[in-house]
């Protein structure tokens, strides 16, 4: 049967109240207009992204080991790899021009790409600037290139592979900025380059890096992010990688204030006018710009940070890299007059010359994000405290969750009613706490009457996917009411493509926004079993998938679900051997600190029944 709620799709209503919270916390963060603002500002800010990006172990040895060399016309590549954190290696290439030095460094980041430092377009930088006379370090970022999954096999280190590190308290966003950081280490541990003078330049994800490792470091003394400041109120609804996510992010500051905590670096920033990303729009890049010279200008360095816009497509292009030579050639040399400057011949090496480890027999210690993460959570697991009382448990569950304080709050619309052959339904819309729209169709069994029992009845694909079920025709012939329900952003209130993974944006945005979907989905079903309990009806939950999740969390809370029945629940959020494919909503920042799927399972307050099915881990 149909079992939509609505006459016309209405998702866009859910996306357009991301938008506007996202509009509002733009709005409300506005630049200091006094120094000492500033400066208070700027302290509370930076140690509270610290906090937010991950953990940062005290740096260990470097321990370089070198896995080849090329020899060019006035320069050389080296092929490293060094330890960045304890027990995990980052391969990196090193293009070292000709002659003692000193020269300036510059770290070299690379954006999406799946081969990483190997790619040309990424390679290109660490050849022209070495041949103009820097020493260039490009090193793979955590899960690209050769510190992929598979060794020799190239991937995306987004979508659930970077969110799985969420759960261990990690973002894959503070990953690379502390990889970053260790290739600074390198360069200033480097005779041949002149510690004081260090740049760093990407484009896409590698510009987003650029500006976040400038806001971090205070060694780099230039910067140059490319095809990559926009502004954070463009990251909700709008696709993004997880490695340019920060949880919380939009609740504590906009983008001009990471570029603001650059100072007194020089930061050029290049956008281009044809950029089809959302959150790369040159109208809102100025803003951010804008919001950030007005720091600079109260630090009297206003001529630090600038902007050039370019009359292209999304890319790091010759035109732009021009502007970025002249930059660095200017600020970490003292040469010229800050123009463009003309580009050196620039040769195209084979992938494979440049790879460490070209014909495998990659150590150990090059782990991969998921290699990374099941190691971690391992490690998590077994320092994990006894655990507490239930109820400070349910109290920590509801902060990782970020559940709304205060009592459920919820409405239910019209109901209009109707039968599709033997089955009676009635469909409404529940809203549940303000904007949170819950379409429900609920099925009826065959007899007159109202029923005593209801199965709420839900699913990560919405409640199209359930209609057809042989569970739910069970339920009817056994004489229950089954309420199939669309969670936020699933089923009618879906409104991405889900191109990426399921859920990425609506999760992503959440995260920014300082909330969380599994959270989300926990009041929902808490504000359905509600409108039952209230009504004298006994609820039961069904749940598919992490849907059941979802129920585990909210049967942990609520004291007036009479079971949960659960089909296909994932028995953890630590990744296997491949490529995880679950639901986004599954991952939350720092839920294995607290536990995972089994402990949940332990807090509910109602009996729990599993049931297996094909998972998707």
């Amino acid at each position: 049967m149909n079992t939509n709620v609505w006459s016309e799709p209405a998702a866009d209503l859910l996306k357009g109240q991301l938008v506007a919270e996202a509009r509002r916390w733009h709005v409300l963060h506005q630049p200091p207009t006094t120094l000492a603002a500033w400066e208070e500002y700027r302290s509370g800010l930076r140690a509270r992204l610290r906090e937010l990006a991950g953990t940062w172990p005290e740096p260990p040895p470097l321990e370089v080991r070198e896995h080849g060399e090329l020899k060019l016309d006035g320069y050389r590549i080296r092929k490293l790899t060094f330890q960045t954190r304890p027990g995990l290696r980052a391969t990196a290439n090193l293009y070292l021009p000709d002659g003692p030095g000193p020269f300036p460094g510059v770290l070299g980041v690379h954006g999406h790409w799946s081969q990483g430092k190997l790619a040309a377009r990424v390679a290109s930088r660490g050849h022209l600037l070495a041949r103009s006379g820097f020493v260039v370090l490009v090193l793979d970022a955590f899960g690209s290139g050769e510190r992929g999954t598979v060794p020799g096999a190239f991937e995306y280190h987004g979508k659930q592979i970077g969110a799985s590190l969420l759960p261990l308290g990690e973002t894959l966003l503070g990953m690379q900025v502390y990889d970053n950081r260790r290739g600074i280490d390198l360069l200033q541990s480097l005779d041949c380059v002149d510690g004081e003078r260090i740049g760093v330049t990407g484009a896409s994800g590698g510009g987003n890096q650029t500006m976040w490792v400038s806001a971090f470091d205070e060694r780099i003394k230039a910067a140059v992010p490319v095809v990559s400041v926009g502004a954070f109120e463009k990251y909700a609804c709008n696709p993004n990688c997880i490695c340019e996510c920060l949880p919380e992010g939009l609740t504590l500051t906009e983008e001009w204030g990471i570029l603001a905590l650059a100072a007194p670096a020089a930061v050029l920033v290049l956008n281009a006018l044809r950029d089809t990303n959302a959150a790369f729009q040159v109208p809102d890049m100025i803003r951010t710009v804008n919001g950030a010279r007005e720091v600079y200008r109260l630090l009297g360095i206003g001529e630090r940070l600038a902007y050039q816009t370019f009359d292209l497509p999304h890319g790091y292009w010759p035109e732009m890299q021009r502007h970025m030579l002249g930059w660095f050639t200017y600020w970490l040399k003292g040469e010229g007059a800050c123009l463009p400057r003309e580009l050196p011949g620039i040769p195209e090496l084979p992938e494979r010359d440049l790879m460490c480890f070209p014909d495998g027999g990659r150590p150990p210690e090059v782990k991969s994000v998921l290699g990374f993460a099941r190691e971690r959570a391992a490690e998590i697991t077994a320092a994990r405290r006894p655990a507490a009382e239930p109820e400070d448990r349910r109290r920590e569950l509801a902060d990782l969750l970020h559940l709304s304080p205060g009592p459920v709050r919820l409405a239910r619309g019209p109901v209009v009613e109707g039968a599709d052959g033997a089955c009676r339904w009635r469909k409404f819309t529940v809203e549940a706490l303000p904007g949170g729209l819950l379409p429900c169709c609920e099925l009826l069994p065959a007899r007159d009457g109202e029923p005593e029992r209801t199965v709420l009845a839900v699913h990560p694909g919405g409640k199209a996917a359930l209609a057809d079920r042989a569970e739910v025709r069970a339920w009817l012939a056994a004489g229950a009411s089954v309420c199939l329900a669309d969670l936020r952003h699933t089923g009618e209130t879906a409104w991405e493509d889900n191109r990426i993974a399921p859920g990425h944006e609506a999760s992503r945005t959440a995260l920014w926004l300082g909330r969380t979907m599994l959270g989300e989905w926990t009041e929902d079903i808490l504000a359905l079993v509600r409108l039952y309990a209230d009504a004298g009806v006994a609820v039961e939950i069904a749940a598919w998938g992490e849907a059941g999740m979802a129920a585990l969390c909210a049967a942990a809370f609520a004291e007036d679900i009479a079971r949960c029945e659960l089909h296909g629940l994932p028995s953890t959020v630590v990744p296997g051997e491949a490529a995880p494919a679950l639901h986004m909503a599954a991952y939350v920042p720092r839920f294995l600190l607290w536990g995972d799927v089994p402990e949940l399972r332990g807090l509910a307050r109602c009996p729990v029944e599993t049931f297996a099915e094909p998972t998707k881990q």
